[in-house]
């Protein structure tokens, strides 16, 4: 698998408007960065499991890309949003934005790279086939639930229906 493999895969589940509203409620309820709940969604699909660490790591390489670029072009993107004379810069802005999402997503996957090296839960592809969709559901939701988002139990029920929207989309 490569990035490329897995920014395919983020940009058609967030195509999907049920999954789109979901993510940008959470975005805006949350403060998730949806980007890190697709890699961690993704990441469960293929079998590996994350741990408070491998968030911890991804964050030291992420965190700053994500505070000083991401947000702040988001956040200006937003600030301008009905704003007719500014509408074509909006557009720049967003095409900016998905350029540096697209940066964050080889970011986590460079932080990643021990974590996807290692054994996929013990699991083959075979058995990620076949696995059940409760099984499924809970290796998902394990791993969203370290991120800074959905932690302490906060989100709960917005969690499990983003898992059971991404895995319908299987």
């Amino acid at each position: 698998m490569t990035v490329a493999s897995f920014w395919d895969w983020a940009l058609r589940q967030y195509a999907r408007e049920p999954t789109k509203a979901l993510l940008l409620r959470l975005q805006s309820q949350a403060d998730l960065v949806i980007l890190e709940a697709l890699f961690a969604a993704w990441l469960s699909s293929e079998g590996h499991r994350l741990e408070d660490h491998d968030v911890a790591a991804m964050r030291d390489i992420t965190g700053t890309w994500i505070d000083d670029v991401v947000l702040p072009l988001r956040a200006v993107r937003e600030q301008w949003r009905g704003d007719p004379t500014k509408e074509d810069v909006r557009r720049h802005l967003l095409q900016l934005e998905v350029e540096a999402e697209h940066h964050l997503a080889e970011l986590m996957w460079v932080s990643t790279e021990s974590l996807r090296s290692a054994p996929q839960d013990d699991m083959s592809r075979e058995m990620l086939r076949a696995e059940t969709v409760e099984h499924a559901a809970e290796r998902m939701s394990a791993n969203m639930l370290v991120l800074p988002g959905f932690g302490r139990g906060k989100f709960v029920l917005e969690r499990e229906q983003l898992v059971a929207l991404l895995l319908e989309s299987k």
